[in-house]
């Protein structure tokens, strides 16, 4: 039996809810729209629907989109045609109020006329970008940083001791207790470790142009300004995190929401695949930054919300056990383990990423040159209190 939001009604509808629900249906439909990534096939379609209905900003998205697929007057006839339940003019997505159909006409039928349209792989270049930004984000998490690099060493100890000035000695996700001085009596519920910094937005978005550009894209502002020189290192784009809460939250099994000034923890996985910290809370649980003896820079609504954005994409789509093993793949790959044409297809989707991020060497240049220095540098990483993110 068809539901209601299958047939084609007189409301106005907008374009990211066309979009939406087109591709929804085609995912019922089991339609795949495969590109090929590190030797492994991936389907554009569920990707470019979780992106528009879990994206930080669906609208944007949507609207370029939209503008992808028109953007030829063949291409805008087309679209307009099979968008048309009778006859008229159709110049937009919110032409479609006012129509009747004839004959009752089903999304079903809407995304079987648009899954023959010649253009569709528009819809594959479109979605390969914004998936080539899922891996990087994602990347960050594969491989725990070793304990000679972690956030408690020296490049990083300026940053740290901010951000323990403004929680205090605990974790504010787990409440984990910074581990240096005497053992409190009586001991921490939630026991002790190295506490680690966590960027909330990975560090290495300052020296990858073509990731911040997706990111601007996903996020419908420039990103550039918090991303790079010494906003990346800002108290604002940070947390305190155990070290197995770290590497969950780089997976993205959980995220933050934040509302009104206020933060909500947000999971992402069944609670099993928490951290035994972590899975202490529920869903939703308020959380308080800012209970340190110092005022320093709150995280960032804006890159709380759009992290958890991409997890929620990451799920949503199926897209994160798939990035799990093309890392994987390239794990392999760069310690000389993968050989023949297999190695030779991982390989190439590896470094065409990774020569794209040399776009970014020029402006980190002139960054050292005025004393910022990348993650694996011996000196002490800048950082800064007085930036706020919005």
């Amino acid at each position: 039996m068809a539901s209601s939001v299958q047939y084609i009604d007189n409301d106005e509808k907008t374009t990211v809810d066309t979009l939406i629900t087109i591709l929804a249906r085609l995912r019922a439909r089991s339609f795949s729209l495969m590109f090929e990534y590190s030797n492994r096939s991936t389907d554009a379609i569920p990707i470019a629907h979780a992106l528009l209905d879990e994206g930080y900003d669906p609208n944007g998205l949507s609207n370029d989109l939209w503008t992808q697929l028109s953007d030829t007057y063949v291409k805008r006839a087309q679209l307009s045609q099979f968008l048309r339940p009778t006859g008229g003019s159709f110049s937009r997505v919110t032409v479609l109020r006012g129509f009747t159909p004839r004959a009752p006409l089903t999304w079903d039928d809407v995304a079987e006329r648009f899954q023959h349209l010649t253009f569709l792989d528009e819809l594959a270049r479109w979605t390969r970008p914004l998936y080539e930004m899922l891996i990087d984000l994602k990347a960050k998490g594969k491989t725990p940083a070793p304990s000679d690099r972690n956030t408690a060493s020296r490049k990083q100890k300026n940053l740290k001791q901010l951000l323990l000035a403004r929680d205090g000695q605990f974790s504010v996700v787990g409440g984990v207790m910074e581990d240096t001085g005497p053992l409190p009596i009586p001991a921490p519920p939630n026991g002790r470790a190295t506490l680690h910094v966590a960027h909330i937005i990975p560090f290495s978005a300052s020296n990858r142009s073509p990731l911040r550009v997706m990111l601007s894209k996903f996020a419908g502002q420039e990103m550039e300004t918090l991303l790079t020189g010494q906003s990346i290192n800002d108290p604002c784009n940070a947390l305190l995190l155990s070290p197995d809460e770290h590497q969950a939250f780089d997976k993205f099994k959980f995220g933050l929401e934040c509302q009104d000034g206020h933060y909500f923890l947000r999971i992402l996985v069944q609670r099993g695949d928490l951290p035994l910290q972590v899975s202490h809370h529920f869903e939703g649980d308020k959380l308080f930054f800012g209970q340190g003896p110092e005022q320093v820079a709150l995280p960032s609504a804006l890159l709380c919300n759009i992290q958890l954005a991409v997890g929620r994409v990451l799920r949503a789509s199926g897209a994160a056990e798939t990035i799990d093993k093309i890392l994987e793949d390239e794990d392999a790959f760069n310690c000389g383990n993968l050989e023949g044409d297999y190695g030779l297809r991982v390989g190439a989707s590896y470094l065409e990423r990774e020569l794209r991020a040399l776009q970014g060497l020029d402006e980190l240049a002139i960054d050292q040159q005025d004393g910022i220095i990348d993650s694996d540098s011996e000196k002490d990483l800048p950082v800064t209190a007085h930036v706020i993110c919005t």
